[in-house]
């Protein structure tokens, strides 16, 4: 068994809300970026503290009468999910984290106002990107997808005389059935170094790495 530091992941998150989904299959088309940077979506900006990705399974053991232990478990739950704590007031992120609030974005102002509106409201889904550079491979990223996202959370901002008024952002994933099966709600994946070849900045992958 052989250890390896440089595939020990440190790096911060970029992050684009507004993304384009790419093509569906099992494997998946894989997002494509230059220098990190995907080809559609608008960018959170500033973020303080980490950027947190979620993905897990709720099991269900089956028990048995006639055994001390479970003899079978299945999977009863999926989640998937990504937060973070935006720093920057900008239309989309804010947009984003006040989700069914009304709002006016004009020359002059953001605006964001809501409260008992007749009927329901619309719950905004859109497709979230996160790359991360990965450090000892420099022109290589980590890259998220999750293809259809809505707020969990609400808005929650804090104004004070000495710290930053920043506000959590939690994105959960729902299925998006207008994909394949087996791939509805994110794909996550790692670049490799290509051996004796220069490094290109711009990457655009098409199949699994």
């Amino acid at each position: 068994m052989s250890q390896d530091p440089n595939k020990i992941h440190i790096g911060m998150a970029r992050i684009w809300l507004n993304a384009t989904a790419p093509a569906t299959g099992t494997p998946p088309s894989l997002t494509t970026h230059t220098s990190g940077v995907p080809g559609s979506g608008t960018e959170v900006g500033y973020t303080n503290g980490a950027s947190t990705f979620t993905y897990k399974t709720t099991k269900q053991e089956v028990e048995a009468e006639q055994s001390l232990n479970p003899v079978d478990v299945f999977i009863t739950k999926e989640e998937c999910m990504l937060d973070f704590t935006a720093m920057e007031h900008v239309f989309n992120t804010m947009k984003a984290a006040f989700d069914v609030a009304a709002y006016v974005n004009d020359s002059n102002k953001i605006l964001f106002y809501g409260g008992d509106a007749v009927g329901l409201a619309s719950v905004t889904t859109q497709c979230i990107v996160l790359t991360s550079r990965i450090r000892s491979a420099p022109t290589k990223f980590e890259v998220l997808t999750i293809y259809r996202a809505y707020n969990g959370e609400g808005m929650v901002v804090s104004y004070n005389r000495t710290g930053v008024a920043q506000y959590k952002v939690t994105l959960k994933a729902l299925v998006d059935s207008n994909r394949a099966e087996g791939d509805r709600l994110f794909q996550w994946y790692r670049e490799k170094p290509t051996t004796g070849v220069s490094p290109s900045a711009s990457v655009s992958p098409s199949a699994s790495p």
